[in-house]
């Protein structure tokens, strides 16, 4: 409405209603639900317009509007091997070995290497690599002296965002199985010059 149409005897409250009820809102909606150029007190709101589902409060900024700008990306790869690995880079996870909906092994009709032994039917199992500080003060058996860091455990929260990150990518109906143990004892053919035997290796497969 414009105050051009209020009469010349129009009040002060007529104009300032007519003012309010103005068709140019001085928002700047563009900007507002653009994940790059939003202020930082919206960027919640808008996670929460695009429908994201891994977040975390203590991701930095960019992080988070990195998270925004690739939900819609994110959400088609759901359920995909490639869904997982995306969903996992920004745990800082790292995918290394998948076995998908394996058969129960069925002597005289199975291969072995091909339908694995030991793991559930028709479960998803992945082998996944997460970063794991330990205080480094921490009791080490043998080498550490006991003082007030000895009993402080390894921070477990990567694996749990790993998990939730896992959990988020899948698809529905999927069930599925991580394992976090991506270092494993070297075989005797295995060991380079030099190497100790309470040494560990990176697993490459499951």
């Amino acid at each position: 409405m414009s105050e051009d149409l209020l009469p010349a005897n129009a009040t002060a409250f007529e104009r300032g209603v007519t003012l309010a009820m103005t068709d140019v809102l001085p928002v700047p909606i563009r900007e507002l639900l653009d994940p790059a150029q939003t202020l930082i007190p919206f960027i919640p709101f808008l996670a929460e317009h695009e429908s994201v589902d891994l977040w975390f409060d203590d991701w930095t900024v960019a992080r988070k509007r990195t998270m925004i700008e690739d939900a819609l990306r994110l959400a088609g790869l759901k359920g995909t091997r490639l869904g997982l690995r995306s969903f996992l880079t920004y745990v800082d996870a790292l995918l290394i070995s998948t076995v998908a909906h394996p058969r129960r092994f069925v002597l005289g009709r199975s291969a072995l290497g091909v339908q694995p032994l030991k793991f559930p039917a028709y479960t998803a199992l992945y082998l996944i690599k997460v970063g794991l500080k330990r205080h480094r003060r921490g009791l080490v058996l043998g080498r550490g002296a006991l003082g007030r860091h000895a009993l402080v455990r390894v921070d477990r929260e990567p694996i749990r965002r790993a998990n939730i990150a896992a959990t988020v990518s899948k698809a529905p109906g999927t069930q599925y199985t991580a394992t976090f143990a991506h270092r494993r004892r070297p075989f005797f053919d295995e060991m380079a010059f030099g190497m100790g035997f309470d040494e560990f290796i990176d697993r490459k497969s499951l």
